[in-house]
């Protein structure tokens, strides 16, 4: 898929903390599983990575074929260019 790296679905999954997950990748954007949340904001806590890239289009890509609770995120500090809009399904 591009420039997308998806993570090899034989590999051991590894939950991190999101911070850590981001210090990994810098300059990409990231697609997480998430797999624990804090109770009371709901802020997701740790995770594993689904797929990174360069191209954020290709995250959006592989998003779609992923049904389970997962979030998007940019590695670095948000680009200064760019809004999020969010909504509930």
């Amino acid at each position: 898929m591009g420039a997308c790296k998806h993570v090899d679905h034989c590999m051991a999954i590894i939950s991190l903390p999101i911070d850590a997950i981001k210090s990994q990748f810098k300059g990409e954007w990231l697609l997480i599983a998430i797999d624990s949340v804090d109770e009371k904001t709901t802020t997701p806590l740790t995770g594993h990575i689904l797929a990174h890239s360069p191209a954020r289009e290709e995250i959006h890509k592989a998003s779609l074929a992923y049904s389970g609770l997962a979030a998007v995120y940019y590695s670095d500090d948000w680009p200064e260019d760019l809004a999020a809009c969010f909504f509930l399904v």
